[in-house]
């Protein structure tokens, strides 16, 4: 009998039956990562305190910067440290999907050569890390709010609504935008080794384009457009808009941060996809 080997060549395997294996060993991103948070807070005192005290820290210092410097009252000020609280706590969401998922595969190398199964596991187990260390912040914005809303009275933060059973849609719309963004850069990063270096300064700079430090509200006639051409403003505006204002999202937002979710899915996935098999020979 002959063996021919041909040339590899880029292309999408049989995708009912990669996901079919990918679904069945779902259980397998789960426990890898809670392996993985173990971990990482093994040698740490505090350990888990530190999801919410880093960002809680990095909130008072920006509060300081942008609300206190320039002299608002507490009522106003409150509004914008809860403004940049929520918005700090939804951006690491995103920012720990796309930056721990963008080492995904090369910190997974030995699983990669020891065993079969659908690499998209590795950045899938990533996204759960995310998730579970963004979880445990929600509860304490919430208290802070409570506890605010009783020292400044007047800061005009929204009451319980029927928009807050859209926060879901939102989060779900920036985990599949984030989520495409890792699958990208995970792959960018088998390739190129230099790439979560240089995501560090690229997520840094991300943070400021985004409305957290400042309000959707600033951007006017053709500005908005900035808010819509970045992949996570739209959710993160639509976020605030929720928490802050109590309002519905607008449809542009609703849009705009959808569409961005399927494109990140579709061509994160087509990237990651159509190299996958080429990851046991770079690793």
């Amino acid at each position: 009998m002959i063996q021919v080997f041909e040339p590899y060549r880029k292309k999408l395997p049989p995708l009912r039956a990669y996901f079919r294996e990918f679904w069945r060993r779902r259980e397998f991103a789960s426990q890898l990562s809670i392996y993985d948070d173990k971990a990482e807070y093994l040698d740490s005192k505090l350990g888990k305190v530190w999801l919410v005290v880093n960002p809680l820290f990095l909130a008072g210092i920006y509060f300081l910067l942008v609300s206190v410097i320039q002299g608002r009252n507490g009522n106003t000020g409150f509004s914008t440290l809860c403004h940049i609280l929520i918005g700090l706590f939804t951006f690491y969401f995103a920012q720990n999907c796309i930056s721990i998922g963008a080492q995904s595969i090369t910190r997974g190398s030995r699983l990669i050569l020891n065993q079969a199964f659908p690499r998209m596991l590795l950045p899938y187990s990533s996204a759960h890390s995310a998730l579970r260390q963004f979880l445990p912040t929600m509860p304490i914005y919430i208290a802070i709010v409570l506890i605010g809303k009783l020292i400044f009275p007047n800061a005009n933060l929204p009451g319980l609504n029927w928009n807050y059973l859209l926060i879901p849609l939102v989060l779900i719309s920036l985990a599949l935008t984030s989520f495409g963004l890792a699958l990208f850069f995970a792959t960018l990063n088998v390739y190129f080794r230099d790439t979560t270096k240089l995501l560090n300064y690229i997520l840094r700079i991300w943070l400021y384009a985004c409305p957290v430090l400042w309000l959707p509200e600033v951007l006017t006639g053709w500005h908005r457009a900035f808010l819509y051409v970045n992949p996570l403003g739209p959710a993160l505006a639509a976020n605030s808009r929720i928490w802050i204002e109590g309002s519905t999202p607008t449809a542009a937002q609703f849009v705009a941060m959808f569409a961005w979710a399927l494109f990140a899915m579709l061509f994160g996935g087509y990237f990651f996809l159509t190299r996958e098999r080429e990851f046991a020979i770079r690793v």
